[in-house]
């Protein structure tokens, strides 16, 4: 006896005839599942708390702090800081491309939730290199020289590791090292200096519509990625075997990179 697969756009009444489904059924048959946020099992708890030192200098470089507090660093410390992160911005897509290559699709629980995921925040990042390029212009920066710069040894080894976890490391890893570190620090940064950022426009920044879209666009929603991609670590690792060691060196090794991209960019 055969029986109809998830996929079916068929109904039976109660007549044991068959019709389409109506259109909002359909409709609402693909929408995104959502991750929702559960308690931390205890090895999530002390990976966290293993990476908090590394998160907290990731997020609280003296670019943004001084920032934030109102020093207001030179304009040219943040042009270094927009030259150089571009990369790393343009790239992002690609490194979800490699962690959406290894989703599946009804094999493991949780599979349709992941991949609808990677696919919809993949459409959100499309946009966010023009966006960072009307940051950049701006803020005074020569965009075209920008895509040519060559990338700094601090991004260079960033850009290799984020390559390498979400390419060869497990599903786990790549959504750690990107998903989690990588946007969870955005997101506090972010937060902290999107309103102070405007105070340069003494400097000469132009202030419009389009100048800090890329900011305030992630100090308004990425707060709630890192979660989400925890989400995604709990429905993936499994704990009995040696996984949840390689995801907490594959996002410690990006938060110790990001800090030290950071650091450099404040070398002027």
């Amino acid at each position: 006896m055969s029986s109809l697969g998830e996929g079916s756009q068929v109904s039976v009444s109660q007549t044991g005839s068959t019709s389409p489904l109506k259109e909002e059924d359909a409709a609402r048959r693909y929408q995104l599942a959502p991750l929702r946020l559960t308690p931390h099992p205890p090895w999530m708890e002390r990976m966290l708390e293993a990476l908090r030192p590394a998160w907290e200098a990731a997020c609280t470089p003296e670019l943004f702090r001084d920032t934030a507090e109102g020093r207001h660093p030179p304009l040219r410390a943040w042009q270094h800081f927009l030259v150089r992160c571009f990369p790393i911005v343009e790239r992002f897509p690609k490194y979800m491309g490699l962690s959406l290559a290894k989703t599946t699709y009804g094999v493991r629980p949780g599979d349709a939730s992941i991949r609808r995921w990677l696919l919809q925040n993949l459409s959100v990042e499309a946009r966010h290199a023009e966006w960072w390029i009307d940051w950049m212009q701006a803020a005074g920066v020569d965009a075209d020289k920008a895509f040519q710069a060559p990338l700094t040894p601090e991004v260079q080894a960033l850009h290799r590791h984020l390559l390498e976890a979400c390419r060869n490391g497990t599903l786990a890893e790549g959504i750690a090292a990107a998903n989690w570190a990588i946007e969870g620090v955005t997101g506090v940064w972010t937060r902290a200096v999107v309103e102070p950022f405007a105070a340069y426009a003494r400097d000469g920044v132009r202030m419009d519509s389009h100048t800090l879209r890329w900011l305030r666009a992630h100090a308004r929603y990425d707060d709630a990625h890192p979660d989400e991609a925890l989400e995604i670590l709990k429905l993936t690792v499994d704990e009995n075997t040696g996984e949840p060691a390689l995801v907490l060196s594959a996002a410690r090794r990006s938060l110790e990179l990001l800090e030290r991209v950071f650091a450099s960019c404040g070398e002027v």
